[in-house]
């Protein structure tokens, strides 16, 4: 059996408008195999955000295929493809993107009502969840009364609710300081270990790609392997 829960074949996408066509990413191949946790490197403009979106299955390539637990996922109509997105991926973004009328509580257990109807449920399991992430005392609070590392805490929540087989995490420390940087990434690496969570995350910084198993470096819309 393939231990592969993520393969992305010969993704190219192009942008292109009435002047230009940019070829934002050239015929990229990767894999990534249960419990592996990687780090994709490289400059602004280097392609990672647009792959990235890809692999998580909110954007679609020009040309090539990706596959989760061997699922051809583009071949899927929208709506068998918001229930595997749901249910296997998990989204993490330097910009939490958090409800900002809801509580943190609130952010969290939506993401679970989505597909799972059980509103005790969806509640309950989201405190756990929080309080174990150490936002005991801000489980009713609003994102705007919430510090950015608690923000992203709280979107990592969100992301883990529905216990997802990978984790696709966009700059998640972007936004954040040192200090913050490490808590997140602690958790993370907490996930990967304990759960056998398989991990992307595309990152600037060499301090947080360290944290991965492997590191990948971007550049020019192509990827190329690196030593940790």
């Amino acid at each position: 059996m393939s231990n592969i829960v993520l393969k992305a074949e010969n993704i190219k996408k192009i942008f292109s408008n009435k002047r230009e066509k940019v070829e934002a990413l050239k015929g990229i191949s990767f894999s990534l195999n249960k419990g592996q946790m990687v780090a994709i490197m490289g400059p602004s403009g280097s392609g990672k955000s647009t792959f990235l979106h890809i692999l998580g299955t909110i954007d679609t390539p020009t040309e090539g295929k990706v596959y989760i637990n061997n699922e051809d996922v583009f071949s899927l109509n929208e709506k068998k493809l918001a229930k595997l997105r749901n249910k296997e991926i998990g989204f993490v973004f330097q910009f939490h993107h958090l409800l900002p009328e809801f509580t943190a509580l609130e952010n969290v257990a939506l993401a679970y009502l989505i597909y799972n109807k059980n509103k005790r449920e969806a509640f309950e399991k989201a405190e756990e969840i929080l309080v174990n992430l150490g936002l005991k005392d801000r489980l009713n609070h609003k994102p705007s009364e919430l510090s950015g590392g608690q923000q992203q805490r709280v979107a990592i929540a969100r992301a883990i609710i529905n216990k997802p087989s990978i984790i696709i995490a966009d700059e998640p420390t972007g936004n954040l300081d040192t200090e913050n940087s490490k808590k997140v990434m602690e958790i993370f690496k907490h996930l990967n270990e304990k759960y056998n969570v398989s991990i992307v995350i595309a990152t600037h910084d060499i301090n947080i790609a360290k944290y991965c198993q492997s590191i990948y470096y971007m550049e020019d819309g192509l990827i190329f392997s690196k030593n940790p």
